[in-house]
């Protein structure tokens, strides 16, 4: 998930600023991609955390958000992929995270209910056979 978003993200970088965007990226190539990958792995496997039946669903969104922005935030800090040098495009970079964040959750939570609903239609249809 990680590589994916560093590829589009690359993409639309070079797409809207030209080449120019790839210098930083080709310079360290070998920590963007790492950097990118734990990114990944730290949204993906806090996942494991909403199958703790005892926590809440609110409080298990907010460990996998947390855990998962507080990666991101200490990584982009470290590979400058947040600008520091204007607080207002740190926060703007950083509201966008959270949106993407926001809705790849989203998308995640729809495509996992709906599984559920045909696993419980099926469970239905065959208890009723």
């Amino acid at each position: 998930m990680g590589c994916t978003v560093f590829v589009f993200i690359n993409l639309f970088g070079s797409w809207i600023f030209g080449d120019i965007f790839f210098e930083a990226i080709t310079a360290g190539f070998i920590q963007q991609s790492l950097g990118s990958i734990i990114v990944g792995l730290a949204c993906i496997l806090p996942s494991y955390i909403y199958q703790v039946e005892r926590l809440t669903f609110l409080l298990q969104t907010a460990i996998h958000f947390a855990i998962s922005l507080g990666t991101f935030i200490v990584v982009a800090l470290f590979l400058n992929w947040l600008p520091t040098s204007s607080i207002r495009i740190t926060l703007l970079m950083l509201f966008f995270s959270v949106l993407l964040f926001t809705l790849i959750w989203v998308l995640f939570y729809l495509y996992n209910k709906s599984e559920v609903k045909k696993m419980n239609k099926k469970i239905d249809e065959l208890i009723n056979k």
